[in-house]
């Protein structure tokens, strides 16, 4: 695994961006199951509005959000912190009635465990106009 501070290896940066990606589909969102299993039991989120959830609000919110439609997002980097712990880096934007809404950077802290990668924190901030 690559070391602290480094860029991730292209295999493991592949699979945190599949795994973010994961988490704008539809049927993902819908479905408790699938979104407690990638997100750690410390998950903790600042959203782009500015409000703080714990990982059982993002459980009850996460799934009402999946009316807004299409997530759009692009640049991805992924970054090794330490042994066993990435963040991931990228922009995204929802589509609302086939209308795009404004960019927002966002960043997410992912841990391995045992059974595999789970999100521990994610920022969303509006990008600069």
């Amino acid at each position: 695994m690559s070391s602290a501070g480094a860029a991730a290896s292209p295999a493991l940066a592949a699979e945190l961006e599949r795994l973010e990606r994961a988490l704008h589909r539809p049927q993902v969102r819908a479905d408790h199951e699938r979104l407690a299993a990638l997100l750690d039991e410390d998950f903790r989120e600042i959203g782009s509005s500015g409000q703080c959830y714990g990982r059982e609000v993002a459980l009850q919110e996460i799934p009402l959000e999946r009316a807004q439609g299409l997530i759009e997002s692009d640049q991805y980097a992924v970054w090794m912190l330490a042994e066993g712990f990435a963040q991931v880096r990228y922009r995204s934007r929802s589509h609302v009635d086939g209308q795009p809404r404004r960019w927002v950077l966002r960043s997410s802290l992912w841990r391995l465990h045992s059974t595999g990668w789970r999100m521990v924190f994610h920022q969303g901030t509006p990008e600069a106009r």
